[in-house]
C-alpha cells in the first residue's frame, strides 16, 4: 500500500482525500456499521486475553448489546496493576509503546497505556488526517506536501504526542525544527528559543502543540524571549522578505513583533483543555485559525475539527464510543452504588452534555473505559462542511476535578492538603473553575475573614507547587498564577448545611449551590 510520502509525490490528492478523510463522507447508519464491527473483533482480541476474560466476565459476549449490558464501566483502578507492571502477556495484543501521563488522585503518579502495532497504525493515519485538514480551506483541497517544516512544540517521549515525529516518518518526509535528535536533549525554554531561531531562518510550515503552549510561545516571542540574539541569516529570498518588513515593523514602527510577521504557517494543531479559551489569541499571535483536536493518552485520537472549525467529528476505528447523559451522571452523584446508562453516538440529542465512555479498538486494553472527558452536542450534523455525523464541543474534565489549560489537574485531595500544610486557621472551603479574559484559574472560596487575601493566597500557592509539579509549570511554562481566593462571611457553610441538609462540594460546585452558599 502506498504511503502518503508516495501519494503526495505523485500528485493524487484526491485518493489521499479518500484514504484520509473519507470517514467526513460516512452517513450515521454506516459510521455505527464500522464502530460495531470493530468492537466484536475487539471482543475476540479480549475474549483470548487474561486482562479480557477479568473484564468480561464468564459470560459468552456475542453482540454489542450483550457487551454494553453485561460489561461494566472501568477506571484506570482496574488496570493499574496490569499495566504499571506492564504485564504484557496479559494483553490482548503486545504493545509496540508504553505510553505515560500523569495519574492525578490515584494509587501512582502516573499512568501507563499500552499501544499495540495496529493502534499506532491508526493513530498515524489520525494524526495525519487532522494535519492535512489543517492546511484545509474547503472540502477536497489541502496544501499539506512532502518536506513542509514543522515547528516542534511536542513533549518528550513517553508522553503520546512525543511519539508524533517517529510515527510520523513511515508515513511522510518533514523538516522538525529542530530535528528530533537535538529536541529531546533540549528542556521547553532551550526547545522553543532553538525552533523558532530555525524557523526565522528557515520558514516554518506547520506547528502542533498543546493550546496554552502555544499562546506562551507566542508571548514570549513577541517579547523577545524567544528569537533575540543576533542577526539570524535567512536560508531563502521569502524568510528574506519577511526579516526586512519585521525589521522595519520593529525598528521604524516601533512595534512587537508577532510570530505571524515571520512565519506563515499552512496549518496549526490545537489540543488540550481550554483550547476554546486560547485560539482567539493562537489566531491573533500566529495570523492562522488553528485546527482543534481532541484525545488523550488512553485514547489516541477521538474527534477532530474540519475545515470550518464549528465542531468535532468523532474518528469511527479508534475507538467504540459511548456516552454517559447528564442526568445519568447526577443520578451517580446522588445514589450511592448507581451504575450509569450510556448511549451510542446515533441516540446522542442536540444540546446535551455527556461523559466520554470510550473501548480501545484494535487489540487496546480499555474497555468501557471513563476517561474523564465531557462534552457537548451541538448538532446531529454540520451542513456548512457538508458532514452527516454529530458534532460535539470539548467541555471539560468530570466535575471532581479543575484542569487547568491541559497542564494539571487539580483534585480535592490536592487542594485539602495544601491548605492544611499552609496552617492557615480554615475549616470550611469549596473551589471552582473560572474563567479570566485569557486563562482559566481556581476560584477558591474561603470562610476566613481574619488573614488577608494576599497571605493566604501566597501561602497555599506556595503548597501546591511543592505537591504539585504540573501546577509549578503553570507558574513557570505558561507564566502566571492561576489561583484566585474570595473571602466569605463566617457561617455561610454551616448556613448551607442548615438549607440544603447537606455540605457543598469542595470541588466544582454548581452555579445554583455557589450562589446559594454567597447569599
Amino acid at each position: 500500500m502506498k504511503t502518503l510520502r508516495d501519494l503526495l509525490r505523485d500528485q493524487d490528492y484526491e485518493r489521499i482525500w479518500k484514504a484520509y478523510l473519507g470517514f467526513l463522507d460516512l452517513s450515521i447508519d454506516e459510521f455505527m456499521e464500522i464502530q460495531n464491527r470493530l468492537l466484536l473483533e475487539q471482543i475476540d482480541l479480549l475474549k483470548k486475553s487474561t486482562l479480557g476474560k477479568k473484564l468480561l466476565g464468564r459470560r459468552s459476549i456475542k453482540t454489542v448489546q450483550e457487551f454494553r449490558n453485561y460489561v461494566p464501566l472501568t477506571t484506570y483502578d482496574d488496570y493499574a496493576d496490569t499495566l504499571l507492571n506492564k504485564r504484557s502477556e496479559d494483553l490482548p495484543s503486545e504493545p509496540l509503546h508504553w505510553v505515560q501521563t500523569t495519574w492525578k488522585g490515584g494509587s501512582n503518579s502516573i499512568k501507563l497505556a499500552p499501544y499495540s502495532r495496529s493502534m499506532v497504525e491508526e493513530n498515524t493515519k489520525m494524526f495525519m488526517a487532522t494535519l492535512i485538514l489543517s492546511t484545509s480551506k474547503g472540502r477536497g483541497h489541502f496544501t499539506l506536501r512532502n518536506y513542509d517544516k514543522f515547528l516542534y512544540g511536542m513533549a518528550p517521549r513517553p508522553y503520546l504526542t512525543g511519539y508524533a515525529p517517529y510515527i510520523l516518518k513511515h508515513e511522510v518526509d518533514f523538516e522538525y525544527l529542530p530535528d528530533t535528535n537535538q529536541a529531546e536533549k533540549l528542556g521547553f525554554k532551550e526547545r522553543n528559543v532553538v525552533g523558532f531561531k530555525l524557523a526565522i531562518k528557515k520558514g516554518a510550515d506547520l506547528f502542533y502543540g498543546v493550546s496554552s503552549v502555544l499562546v506562551k510561545m507566542g508571548e514570549s516571542f513577541a517579547n523577545g524571549t524567544s528569537h533575540e540574539g543576533g542577526f539570524i541569516m535567512p536560508s531563502n529570498p521569502k524568510q528574506a522578505i519577511k526579516l526586512i518588513r519585521a525589521w522595519w515593523k520593529k525598528n521604524i514602527k516601533k512595534q512587537p513583533l508577532l510570530p505571524k510577521d515571520l512565519f506563515e504557517f499552512k496549518g496549526i494543531v490545537c489540543g488540550g483543555t481550554d483550547s476554546d479559551t486560547y485560539k482567539s489569541q493562537i489566531e491573533y499571535l500566529y495570523g492562522t485559525t488553528p485546527l482543534e483536536i481532541f484525545g488523550g493518552t488512553e485514547s489516541a485520537g477521538v474527534a477532530t475539527e474540519t475545515w470550518s472549525r464549528n465542531g468535532l467529528t468523532f474518528f469511527p476505528d479508534v475507538n467504540f464510543l459511548e456516552f454517559i447523559p447528564e442526568d445519568e451522571m447526577k443520578k451517580e452523584q446522588e445514589q450511592v452504588g448507581y451504575q450509569p446508562r450510556t448511549v451510542l453516538l446515533n441516540e446522542i440529542q442536540e444540546g446535551q452534555v455527556y461523559e466520554l465512555v470510550i473501548t480501545k479498538l484494535r487489540g487496546g486494553a480499555f474497555v468501557r473505559y471513563r476517561i474523564g472527558d465531557v462534552l457537548r452536542c451541538i448538532g446531529l450534523e454540520n451542513t456548512e462542511d457538508r458532514i452527516r455525523l454529530p458534532q460535539v464541543k470539548y467541555l471539560d474534565r468530570v466535575n471532581n476535578i479543575i484542569d487547568l489549560a491541559g497542564f494539571t489537574r487539580i483534585t480535592k485531595q490536592i487542594l485539602g492538603d495544601a491548605i492544611k500544610l499552609s496552617e492557615l486557621p480554615v475549616k470550611h472551603w469549596t473551589a471552582c473553575k473560572e474563567y479570566g479574559e485569557n486563562q482559566p484559574y481556581i476560584k477558591l472560596y474561603i470562610e476566613n475573614n481574619t488573614i488577608d487575601v494576599k497571605t493566604m493566597q501566597e501561602k497555599i500557592n506556595e503548597k501546591l507547587m511543592r505537591l504539585d509539579s504540573d501546577y509549578r509549570d503553570v507558574h513557570v511554562m505558561l507564566g502566571y498564577d492561576p489561583l484566585l481566593i474570595e473571602q466569605i462571611e463566617t457561617g455561610a457553610f454551616d448556613r448551607y448545611k442548615e438549607q440544603q441538609g447537606t455540605t457543598i462540594s469542595h470541588i466544582n460546585p454548581t452555579k445554583e449551590e455557589l450562589s446559594t452558599l454567597l447569599g
